[in-house]
């Protein structure tokens, strides 16, 4: 379960792994290009009632506070973090970024012709075999012609000296820990049955968070100074290694444990699932050209049931391989070997919500 929610009970969701990063990443963006003033609200905006300036809503947002529910949650909303204050602050079209890539592989190269035919009453290749300019089914995307990039105008571009990653980082919303764990798989269900029947633990859990937000005390992010992130590396520790405290940027890393074998295999899952999909890729695509130059009528069921164009099947490959990607990049940033995103920038700029004074006091008399 991803959740990340405002103070302002704004609430953002991840359905899939990685929605939370990016979304944080992109709002930080857009934040930069305001305070740079490459970007300014519509007149529209201004003209209602309720319209707030920036230097007032970046009062508003430091009133309020952010909920990280999990430790995914912590470790997406760290990693758009420091992707939305280390990026350029130009918006990047991923899908149209993913189609270039994907130009330059061979599932969709036309079968190679060839070089004579034995009847000499053969068609020729240039009528069997249209040319990408004139084939109905080509797709747009190759269609384009290569260009040298344009310069962008300096209304919506911004320049290098301002794509440069800020020096100091400005205060942002204290953040609010909510511990969670979910009981997911075969045998974790006698730890799901305890779990039922002992709801008073969240309970508590949950109003010990409420009335650290209530009362608003707050105090820096707290992480040692010799913090060092190591590389990520896919093989576990060994078990001799003993793993450096990194203290707030540990919260709830007992959860990890109970990730189940279908969470670690993932990215081996979806490439079995990639490669399984462009075995079958060829046959559909076979069939699509063959229909759409006429080399042969359709059967019975095509008619029923047109098969997907070329087209269709481009924007169906697109489609999958953003999502397999996706997937894939999102498990990098919450995978138990992944530490959680850190930059130096963000040592004093980050709080947390935190027990007043008073409560810690009573603990220790009651200990006492």
């Amino acid at each position: 379960m991803l959740v990340a929610a405002a103070v302002d009970y704004t609430l953002v969701p991840g359905k899939r792994h990685g929605d939370i990063a990016k979304r944080i990443a992109e709002e930080v963006r857009i934040r930069r290009r305001e305070d740079l003033g490459l970007d300014e609200d519509a007149p529209v905006t201004k003209a209602l009632p309720t319209y707030k300036s920036i230097p007032k809503r970046r009062q508003q947002e430091l009133e309020g506070g952010i909920v990280i529910v999990g430790r995914p949650t912590f470790k997406e909303y760290m990693t758009g973090l420091k992707r939305g204050w280390t990026d350029g602050l130009d918006k990047v079209d991923r899908d149209e970024e993913l189609a270039r890539v994907l130009e330059l592989d061979n599932h969709f190269d036309e079968p190679e012709e060839p070089d004579n035919f034995n009847d000499g009453d053969a068609p020729s290749s240039q009528s069997t075999f249209p040319s990408p300019q004139n084939s109905p089914v080509f797709s747009p995307i190759q269609m384009r012609a290569p260009t040298s990039p344009q310069p962008s105008s300096p209304a919506i571009s911004s320049s290098s000296t301002m794509n440069q990653p800020p020096a100091i980082i400005p205060q942002h919303p204290p953040i609010l820990f909510v511990p969670f764990l979910n009981y997911i798989g075969f045998k974790q269900i006698p730890l799901m049955m305890w779990d039922f029947f002992n709801q008073r633990h969240k309970v508590r859990s949950g109003a010990e968070a409420g009335y650290r937000l209530v009362m608003s005390c707050t105090e820096p992010l707290q992480v040692p100074e010799t913090t060092e992130l190591q590389p990520e590396v896919d093989d576990p520790e060994p078990e001799s290694a003993t793993p450096k405290p990194r203290g707030a940027l540990d919260f709830d890393k007992y959860v990890e444990g109970y990730y189940g074998k279908w969470m670690l295999s993932l990215p081996e899952d979806t490439e079995k699932t990639r490669q399984k999909y462009y075995e079958g890729l060829q046959k559909k695509l076979a069939t699509a050209r063959e229909l759409a130059r006429g080399t042969r009528e359709p059967t019975k069921e095509e008619v029923e049931n047109p098969p997907p164009t070329e087209v269709e099947l481009r924007a169906e490959r697109l489609k999958k391989e953003r999502r397999w990607r996706d997937d894939v990049e999102g498990w990098d940033i919450i995978k138990p070997t992944s530490d959680v995103a850190w930059d130096e920038r963000f040592r004093g700029a980050l709080q947390v919500f935190v027990d007043p004074l008073e409560s810690h006091e009573e603990s220790e008399k009651s200990l006492s």
